[in-house]
């Protein structure tokens, strides 16, 4: 029957005739092969809808000129028992070619050698103000708060949000997060994880990529809701007006995607994708403390916004239902051309939008194995998801 239908497009086959045969040929399946079909269908194009509406903004993104602004700036860093990342981070940030910034950090009850690092520290950067809260002064437990002293203790209008375990990728990092401050009271960075050998490490990397690439194409498209606390700028002003975290206190996780969620608008919030504005840290480097990291950043999902819920959820959703259909429809008939054509089109676009946003953001070592981890992450989250419906993680370190 396919076969069929495909012999009779020959050359003298117009518009009318394809219509004419196309119709036919629909009409000549049963009721379960025609929604097995139209199913099919409907997958793919909800993946060209993602791939040339959303996905299409980061890999033909366009970076923006440095100007001339420089606002101060105050970087806010919230550390707990990070004597070793202290030890390499702060001399890397107060390298930073920026013309007047401030650094803040926030020692969160640490029991190794936090606060005596950051003391020896002081007596060379009169530019690093530290913050020391201790387990009988501190009333609330969690970043939230640790982070929210941080903000009040800065010292200017602009915050820029990164970890201890982080590391800018050049010294033109600070020039690049408050390129356009005085436009957006929130611009939305990049932060992928350090490449190493393995596959925990790529599962890593390439989801760290994949979530990158979703923020920041929703958000260029006007529907930011979410950012990254490891490269993250807001005005301090937004922060207080909009009462810090208050809404979600309760909550260990989301002192970045639940903030930026409640607070971003179109108008308010841009994105910033140029590999000197990243900041690039370690991966986890066991099974076991990956997969508790990533407990603690799906935790927060369950908050979005109903529509934030189904854009995220359509997107893989659509992906695995193409391939199931697929599938079953090539067993079903026996024929495989129209499987095989759409699992090709949708893999051709992802592959073509995918290079760029990769290139642009130094990614391209993932590229030729971004199907195989794209599907075992179709595997893994929906575990992760179930784990957290029994138990939620409850301390953000």
């Amino acid at each position: 029957m396919v076969a069929f239908f495909f012999s009779t497009m020959g050359d003298g086959c117009n518009f009318d005739t394809m219509k004419a045969l196309t119709s036919s040929f629909y009409e000549q399946l049963s009721l379960l092969d025609q929604v097995i079909l139209g199913l099919l269908v409907a997958s793919l194009l909800l993946q060209l809808f993602y791939q040339f509406y959303f996905f299409v903004r980061i890999a033909l993104w366009k970076h923006r000129p440095l100007g001339g602004h420089t606002p101060p700036v105050s970087i806010v860093i919230c550390a707990k028992n990070e004597e070793e990342n202290l030890r390499k981070l702060i001399p890397v940030l107060m390298d930073q070619d920026y013309p007047e910034f401030q650094l803040v950090v926030v020692n969160d009850n640490s029991w190794d050698e936090t606060e005596d690092i950051l003391k020896a520290f002081q007596h060379s950067f009169a530019n690093l103000h530290c913050i020391h809260l201790n387990e009988d002064k501190q009333m609330m437990m969690g970043k939230k708060f640790a982070l929210t002293l941080g903000i009040k203790g800065a010292k200017y209008e602009q915050l820029l949000l990164t970890d201890a375990d982080c590391s800018p990728n050049s010294d033109q990092w600070l020039r690049h997060m408050m390129n356009g401050a005085e436009e957006k009271d929130i611009r939305l960075g990049f932060s992928p994880y350090q490449k190493t050998r393995g596959l925990l490490n790529a599962i890593i990397r390439y989801d760290a990529f994949q979530t990158g690439l979703t923020y920041l194409s929703f958000a260029a498209a006007g529907t930011p809701y979410m950012g990254v606390g490891r490269n993250l700028a807001y005005t301090k002003s937004l922060f207080f007006a909009k009462g810090g975290f208050k809404r979600h206190y309760h909550i260990a996780s989301g002192d970045d995607d639940l903030f930026i969620k409640e607070n971003a608008t179109k108008s308010n919030t841009g994105i910033v994708f140029h590999p000197d504005a990243q900041t690039s840290s370690p991966a986890k480097t066991t099974w076991k403390a990956w997969w508790t990291q990533k407990r603690r950043h799906l935790s927060t999902a369950p908050h979005y916004t109903f529509f934030h819920k189904i854009l995220l959820a359509l997107h893989p959703t659509s992906a695995c239902a193409m391939w199931l259909l697929a599938v079953l429809w090539s067993v079903m008939h026996k024929e495989f051309l129209i499987a095989s054509v759409v699992l090709a089109l949708r893999y051709i676009v992802q592959f073509i939008t995918f290079r760029g946003a990769m290139k642009r953001s130094n990614q391209l070592s993932l590229f030729w194995a971004s199907p195989w981890l794209e599907a075992t992450l179709w595997i893994i989250n929906p575990v992760l998801w179930m784990s957290n419906l029994f138990a939620k993680p409850k301390q953000w370190k």
